[in-house]
């Protein structure tokens, strides 16, 4: 992970945000438009949708000026099997998962949250709101 980000990883100090499972298992569950307080988020999909049309996709807008880019043409969707991984810069990326959209969907994802000894930690009501 360092050599892909310059610079050693270290695990967030915020047990809060240093682990997280995000299960999302009913028509309609989402994971709202958000930007992260660390800079990395590694996620790892433990379960997925097996098709987009089920929804579950991540939206993502780099460098985002605020979440309503995620409602313009600038937002990018990425579609995820059981199995995978991505790398985020989600302080700076605004982001969301869209809603399944049948039951009987899951979408069940591993978060670890990190940072770096150059990055300062933003405190941003979006990520709070998530997780109390």
């Amino acid at each position: 992970m360092g050599a892909v980000v310059g610079e050693p990883p270290m695990a967030v100090p915020d047990p809060l945000e240093r682990h997280v499972l995000n299960v999302l298992h009913q028509e309609g569950d989402t994971h709202g438009a958000h930007t992260d307080d660390y800079p990395y988020a590694l996620v790892f999909f433990l379960e997925a949708p097996h098709a987009p049309a089920d929804g579950g996709l991540l939206e993502y807008v780099p460098g985002a000026d605020s979440l309503a880019d995620l409602d313009t043409g600038r937002a990018h969707r990425a579609h995820h099997r059981a199995g995978d991984a991505y790398l985020l810069r989600s302080d700076t990326t605004a982001h969301r998962v869209t809603p399944l959209t049948r039951p009987g969907v899951r979408r069940t994802v591993l978060n670890f949250a990190y940072t770096t000894r150059s990055a300062a930690p933003r405190m941003t009501q979006s990520a709070r709101e998530l997780y109390t």
